[in-house]
């Protein structure tokens, strides 16, 4: 059983590094505010880096889907990129349908977890701007 003195050293040390604060580098580095912009049905994902990168030193790596298929699919032309964008045009072109995008980033061998967006379905967002 460890002495209670020892115990509270250890708290007192954890909490003044400032370990209990952070956050894991893989949640510091989520891509924020991921979402479609749509104009004249030319549909482009954009997004913010995450709170912990600075610079360009990140990379990205995009996917969508038709909303209720399982299966995700990669944009090659926007897998790696160091892009805060990726035009899905060709990918969301039927406009009736409702799609989903996601992005996750990359920087120092740390991945973060995916960021995705609100359904998107581009005739709803075309009526929208009418």
């Amino acid at each position: 059983m460890m002495p209670k003195h020892c115990f509270l050293g250890f708290l007192i040390s954890f909490f003044l590094t400032g370990v209990a604060g952070t956050q894991p580098a893989h949640e510091s580095l989520k891509p924020q505010r991921v979402q479609f912009q749509s104009r004249n049905f030319h549909n482009i994902l954009q997004w913010q880096p995450g709170r912990a990168l600075t610079g360009n030193s990140s990379v990205y790596f995009v996917q969508y889907k038709i909303y209720g298929q399982r299966q995700w699919k990669n944009k090659e032309d926007c897998w790696g990129t160091q892009e805060l964008f990726c035009d899905l045009t060709s990918e969301t072109s039927d406009i009736q349908e409702p799609y989903y995008g996601r992005v996750r980033a990359a920087s120092a061998g740390s991945y973060s977890d995916w960021s995705m967006t609100p359904r998107f379905t581009p005739w709803w967002e075309r009526a929208k701007g009418l």
